[in-house]
């Protein structure tokens, strides 16, 4: 829907919509507009040089990416129960990680540790999806 102006773009996605409800279709959608993504699509799938890196419902990937600020973690965060996408030395001590896989009570897991959880905070698909490929595109030592 690039480069359709507003009105046709709703138009042309109210329709694919009710194509999909009424005749339980499955439409694969290529897009880098995530923003229309987010609001169309039941399951996701990112894919990066050619290859599938994750495939899950839409639901499960927005609320099990997070960014966490976490306090006094140990420089190794041994037996995490959710994937580390990214860590980030910040003033004082203070660290922000960008986890997949969170849920709600594995915030116990930082009190094994030793750290403080400070705040967990909810990114939007985009930046889901960012932090995602941004893990698998950095350089691995």
């Amino acid at each position: 829907t690039d480069g359709l102006d507003p009105v046709v773009r709703r138009d042309v996605l109210s329709a694919l919509l009710d194509y999909v409800s009424h005749r339980q279709a499955t439409v694969f959608i290529s897009s880098h507009l995530v923003h229309e993504l987010e609001r169309i699509c039941d399951w996701i799938g990112v894919m990066d040089n050619g290859r599938l890196i994750t495939e899950v419902p839409m639901e499960r990937f927005k609320n099990g990416i997070k960014r966490l600020r976490v306090a006094g973690a140990p420089a190794t965060a041994a037996g995490a129960p959710f994937l580390i996408l990214a860590r980030e030395h910040g003033n004082g001590g203070a660290e922000t990680w960008v986890v997949r896989d969170w849920e709600p009570e594995m915030a116990a897991y930082f009190a094994t540790i030793g750290a403080a959880l400070n705040d967990v905070i909810d990114l939007d698909l985009e930046e889901g999806f960012v932090e995602l490929l941004r893990t698998f595109r950095s350089p691995r030592s």
